[in-house]
């Protein structure tokens, strides 16, 4: 986790919390779509959901956790929100406004660096979505949105990466616009396929590299109409 001064970098954490941190429910919106905003969050603990509106729906756009921030674009360029935020779980959260924020970049460059590196980190995000949404075939979306989730999100166990079933299920549905019922199918037939397997209620992923060696297949079945 970074933190914006050198202070909180040597154990200040509690006093920046006391003095800018602030408690979340789980379930309460932090701040919604199309608001202004001058203030940029930073986790401490808990999970916060970034979802957007599209025509009836909302979608899930990620799912951040401890040390993740968000919210800096309406700090950078002043523009409404252009998603909404939501605790997925009670989360204790740093809030920054507009001046506090521009007076730590003066103390602290490397905040700015930071935020550049994320910035960047989620456009690649944004263009793999795009990719994922193009390909044809639900298999090949699915396969697409785990494989990133895999790598984003993945639990390290012994025998791979680990998440959560009914979490990760809902979660590829809505980034992928593929019926819950029908991302199942296809995490089965990934799990036919040895390239996943289920313990209890976890997903474990024994590599990575699986799911794009079964993407690239599919790729190749599209091609040669196999």
């Amino acid at each position: 986790m970074w933190y914006p001064t050198a202070t909180m970098a040597e154990g200040g954490t509690p006093e920046i919390m006391q003095k800018y941190g602030r408690t979340f429910k789980s379930g309460e919106v932090i701040f919604r779509e199309g608001e202004e905003g001058s203030e940029m969050y930073i986790i401490q603990s808990g999970k916060v959901r970034i979802v957007k509106r599209s025509r009836d729906e909302e979608k899930t756009l990620g799912v951040l956790t401890d040390g993740d921030f968000f919210g800096e674009m309406a700090v950078i360029d002043k523009g409404p929100r252009s998603a909404t935020a939501v605790a997925d779980a009670e989360c204790q959260i740093i809030v920054f406004n507009d001046k506090v924020f521009e007076s730590q970049i003066q103390v602290n460059p490397t905040i700015a660096k930071k935020i550049m590196k994320r910035m960047s980190a989620r456009l690649r995000e944004a263009n793999e979505r795009i990719a994922t949404l193009l390909l044809k075939d639900n298999t090949s979306r699915v396969a697409a949105a785990l494989l990133s989730i895999v790598q984003r999100q993945g639990k390290q166990v012994e025998s791979g990466k680990e998440l959560p079933y009914a979490a990760t299920m809902n979660q590829i549905s809505e980034m992928v616009a593929v019926e819950p019922e029908k991302t199942s199918e296809v995490l089965q037939k990934l799990g036919k396929a040895r390239v996943l397997r289920v313990e209890g209620d976890n997903i474990v992923v024994t590599s990575a590299d699986d799911i794009q060696r079964f993407m690239n297949y599919l790729a190749m079945k599209e091609r040669f109409e196999i």
